[in-house]
């Protein structure tokens, strides 16, 4: 859709009534009072001014921490890590993003953009391009606009996309379809409305075949993003209208294109529209990315790539995919909600500075100060690092790191310089094991699993232990090159560079043990005698035997070859090496984790499940706990310096189904103003009771009694 057709679209539309917020400003503000007086200032030369940490304090989004001891300088970097960190996680996913439908857009384009002669006098049908996008329907937007974005390059025509929302009915759909394609040339003047002296109406075709022969355009293309939600008559109307099957087509004076977002399968689509439709399209099916497989090469690039600047714990992963399969299904759920872990990592944790990848860890420390020594001490990854200290008898060591910050320091900055050590050591063990099983586990699965600590004993590694055991030696052999290759090789997708120099004690055991399957695979073949596998080998044969009409059962051994007892051997030692090449650390257990280790789920459970309901009702009943104004607790009562709208609450709660509005504004001024009677207080109350009560309204507890038309009706109960 055009820019124009956009903003016309979008009338009446107001995006306050989707935010997950409101900011309040109440009304009785004097805005002349927040502006600081005129006054003159003096300026001593040679000093800083003092408003310059005012000024920096009003250019910062992130709040101080440690009790409002965090210098400014800490906040500033804290704001701009996320910044830089962010900015670069999200070039890399909308890389993906643009590559995802690269394929489906250079198909569709080539079918748009074919030969002249597309529309033949023998075929009068109107060429249409089905796209299969799946049902992830927040996918179609993305795709949809990138079409666009193609055609506008490739064709030479007005590209209009439809929405099932904007289609009320045919005259509105023409009217909005000639504007769109009409107003996609800035530069050009308005159209003439009027031909040959009479004036054409906005939803005329005319204007548009008009506009076709004033510019030459080769197609006008009109896609409907959503087809499935349109009025299955209106789509037959415009097909029909479009085609040269009625008797008023436009088909020989305008070239129209069409393109269908089928979220079904066309089988479904074709079903809907009567023959008489179906006979005026001609076209072919597309087919897109699942939006699975997008999810999986974005979590990819953004948590799991080498140049990651935060790493998601087990929890705040399980959550995401949760909320994504059982919830949402949206790729741009999950990236704003990617968005909202960096967010929280680094608002609210001091300490994230000191993963900055573009500052040496020795600068960093200049920036530690003593409350940050004391917050790093109530780290549990601190605590663990104590334990084991104590545990290993090294008790000085332990109680100097309590007491001591040089030797603190000492450790910090060792802990920063093994960091991307421990990391990489958990990804490169990520990426084999994905890379030597045929059928790998899901690499999100297998993400939550290393980063638990938890690979060594999982089934994932037992089932590919039982996966060797049943290999023969040519599948030995395929197995060790899969191993070698992902070492030797690395991985493009997560930036991971090979490190075969590093780990050359286990590429030369795994040669080893290839050359020597490859001679008992070679010595088998010319003896033409197979070697089992050792789970074939290891197998017990069942016999049954019969005396004196008793069945008895016995196992019996298979013999075994030397060449099965060497390749037994073999299969014993690959196993030892796996092993011990996938138990890994628990990432949770290593010094500072928490400066790169987003592992809590609370936040998110609070944001992206939220309670507003529970959230509303528990802010009536206790101001005291939201409100900074001077009120007693829950053990005080109503008093006149609580909210209007909580003291008609507490009246709304002792209350029947019913609510006679006469008592309750008694009760009401009774507590408001103390009995006093005074009239100008009775109708500031009356005005406070009023508002009151139309927020009550608003968050639907209560509504206009049928039965009564002086009570209110009670809607909703507390904790129900």
């Amino acid at each position: 859709m055009s820019d124009v057709g956009e903003t016309n679209s979008h009338t009446g539309f107001d995006a306050i009534d989707h935010q997950p917020a409101y900011i309040y400003t109440p009304s009785n503000t004097n805005d002349d009072a927040l502006e600081r007086p005129t006054k003159r200032r003096k300026v001593a030369r040679g000093r800083p001014s003092v408003l310059q940490p005012h000024d920096s304090i009003n250019s910062l989004v992130f709040e101080p921490l440690l009790g409002d001891f965090e210098t400014l300088e800490c906040v500033q970097q804290r704001q701009d890590l996320f910044q830089k960190c962010w900015s670069e996680t999200d070039a890399r996913i909308q890389s993906i993003l643009n590559e995802a439908n690269e394929d489906t857009l250079a198909e569709v384009t080539a079918f748009v953009d074919g030969p002249g002669d597309i529309n033949q006098v023998d075929d009068e049908r109107v060429p249409a391009s089905f796209i299969v996008t799946g049902p992830n329907i927040a996918s179609q937007d993305l795709l949809f606009k990138q079409l666009s974005a193609r055609l506008k390059k490739e064709i030479n025509g007005p590209i209009v996309i439809l929405r099932s929302g904007d289609a009320s009915n045919l005259k509105a759909v023409l009217k909005q379809l000639i504007r769109d394609a009409t107003n996609q040339r800035s530069e050009d003047e308005e159209l003439s409305q009027e031909q040959d002296g009479r004036k054409l109406l906005n939803y005329d075709l005319e204007i548009l075949q008009s506009y076709v022969k004033k510019h030459g355009s080769q197609r006008v293309v009109v896609a409907f993003q959503d087809s499935e939600a349109f009025d299955t008559n209106l789509v037959v109307d415009l097909v029909t209208l479009f085609s040269a099957e009625s008797c008023s087509s436009w088909m020989d004076r305008i070239p129209f294109t069409l393109l269908f977002g089928i979220a079904t399968s066309v089988e479904l689509f074709q079903e809907r529209l009567p023959r008489a439709a179906s006979r005026c399209l001609y076209g072919f099916r597309f087919d897109v990315e699942q939006t699975s497989s997008i999810l999986e090469r974005i979590f990819q690039s953004a948590v799991v790539n080498t140049k990651a600047s935060l790493r998601l714990g087990s929890e705040v992963v399980a959550s995401l995919m949760e909320r994504q399969y059982d919830h949402v299904q949206s790729v741009q759920s999950f990236i704003v909600a990617l968005k909202y872990a960096y967010m929280c990592h680094f608002y609210g944790n001091a300490l994230s500075i000191l993963t900055n990848p573009s500052t040496s860890s020795q600068l960093l420390l200049k920036l530690i100060k003593p409350y940050h020594f004391e917050a790093i001490r109530m780290l549990p990854s601190f605590r663990k690092l104590i334990e084991l200290r104590v545990e290993s008898q090294e008790l000085d060591r332990a109680r100097e790191l309590i007491q001591d910050d040089t030797i603190l320091v000492q450790e910090i900055e060792g802990a920063l310089e093994s960091k991307d050590g421990n990391i990489l050591r958990l990804l490169r063990a990520f990426h084999v094991f994905a890379s030597a099983l045929s059928e790998p586990p899901s690499g999100i699965d297998l993400y939550m699993t290393i980063f638990e600590g938890a690979l060594s004993n999982s089934d994932y590694l037992k089932r590919a232990l039982d996966s060797v055991k049943r290999m023969t030696p040519d599948d030995l052999v395929v197995f060790i090159q899969r191993i070698k290759g992902a070492i030797e090789n690395g991985s493009y997708e997560l930036d991971l560079d090979g490190w075969a120099d590093e780990d050359e004690g286990l590429i030369r055991e795994l040669r080893d043990v290839e050359m020597k399957a490859l001679g008992l695979s070679e010595n088998s073949a010319d003896t033409e005698k197979p070697i089992r596998s050792s789970d074939a080998i290891h197998s017990k044969g069942l016999r049954t035997t019969v005396i004196a009409q008793r069945v008895q059962l016995s196992y019996e051994k298979s013999t075994i070859t030397e060449e099965e007892k060497e390749f037994i051997n073999l299969i014993d030692h690959v196993s030892r090496l796996l092993e011990q090449y996938f138990t890994l650390e628990n990432p949770k257990d290593i010094f500072l984790n928490e400066l790169w280790l987003c592992d809590s789920a609370d936040s998110f459970l609070d944001v992206f499940a939220p309670r507003p309901r529970a959230a509303i009702e528990n802010a009536l009943s206790a101001p005291h706990e939201y409100l900074t104004c001077e009120m007693g607790g829950s053990e005080a009562g109503l008093s006149s310096t609580h909210p209007p709208t909580a003291i008609i609450y507490q009246s709304y709660l002792e209350a029947g189904s019913l609510i006679n509005m006469a008592d309750l504004w008694t009760t009401f001024h009774e507590i408001l103003s103390g009995k006093k009677g005074d009239e100008g207080d009775e109708r500031e109350a009356l005005m406070q009771f009023y508002r009151a009560l139309a927020d009550l309204k608003l968050v639907g507890m209560v509504k206009q009694s049928k039965k009564k038309a002086d009570h209110l009706a009670k809607v909703a109960w507390k904790g129900l």
